[in-house]
């Protein structure tokens, strides 16, 4: 195996490890979309997606979406359940049904923020082990820049101050900046993908071990070895303990004299 594979194994890894976000409405609070907040007609209704809200075991939400979608079909609230539905798929491991969710998620409400945000990192993650590679790289792209665009569009929820807004906003940014790092990086455009994912750390309230491993393997495939050097250490010291192995891989690999120009 190539130093240029061994790279992208570890990128595919380090997505793997870490995943989608478990819930991007705990992330990020109620920001479905710029516009107004999405009500019940009836008690039935509500009572029925509270059903869905108050669920745990992850194939009764999909259970109970698919109810309360065929009995609300002009629900209101049909965004928000698919949303959960792409959750509780993503906790079963099936990417082919999050992927559908995500896009019944984003049929009922295109501004979405939580579903964009959800799917452009799952389908970035997924992309580089399945032969629909270069169209899933397009989608995660395509999400995340609808993601940015929609950020800059919504309305400040009125519970926050500008000061917690903004760590919010830069959270979600950073999110959807990481994603098109990502990307860029298995298209082999290792300078887009490091300014990205620099942007990504830049952004982020608090940076994670598993931003600094990214850019690494991303200053490493440029041939930036002691950039990459001092990102792979400081994704080691921040951890998690799976980011913090890769990370000592790389950097062996790295000092061992195991990259070949590209």
């Amino acid at each position: 195996m190539t130093a240029t594979s061994h790279l992208r194994v570890a990128l595919v890894f380090c997505l793997a490890v870490v995943g989608i976000p478990a819930s991007l409405e705990a992330q990020f609070g109620p920001l479905a979309s710029p516009g107004q907040a999405a009500q019940a007609r009836s008690q039935e209704e509500l009572d029925s997606y509270l059903e869905i809200v108050g669920a745990t075991d992850a194939r009764a939400i999909v259970q109970r979406v698919k109810v309360f979608v065929s009995e609300f079909p002009k629900s209101e609230l049909s965004g928000a359940a698919y949303q959960y539905q792409l959750q509780a798929f993503e906790r079963l491991n099936d990417f082919d049904g999050m992927l559908a969710a995500g896009e019944k998620a984003l049929a009922a409400d295109p501004d979405s923020l939580n579903t964009l945000l959800a799917l452009a990192p799952a389908v970035a993650n997924r992309a580089a082990a399945r032969p629909d590679r270069v169209q899933l790289l397009s989608q995660a792209e395509s999400y995340a820049l609808r993601a940015l665009d929609g950020v800059d569009k919504i309305r400040v929820p009125r519970e926050l101050s500008i000061e917690k807004w903004n760590l919010r906003k830069h959270e979600m940014q950073s999110e959807a900046h990481g994603v098109l790092g990502v990307v860029a990086f298995q298209r082999g455009q290792s300078p887009q993908a490091i300014r990205e994912l620099e942007m990504a750390i830049s952004l982020a309230p608090r940076p994670k071990g598993v931003q600094f491993l990214r850019l690494g393997l991303a200053l490493a495939a440029a041939g930036k070895k002691d950039d990459a050097e001092q990102n792979l250490r400081h994704a080691a010291a921040l951890g998690p303990d799976s980011v913090h192995n890769v990370a000592l891989d790389q950097l062996k690999k790295l000092n061992e004299g195991q990259r070949t120009p590209w």
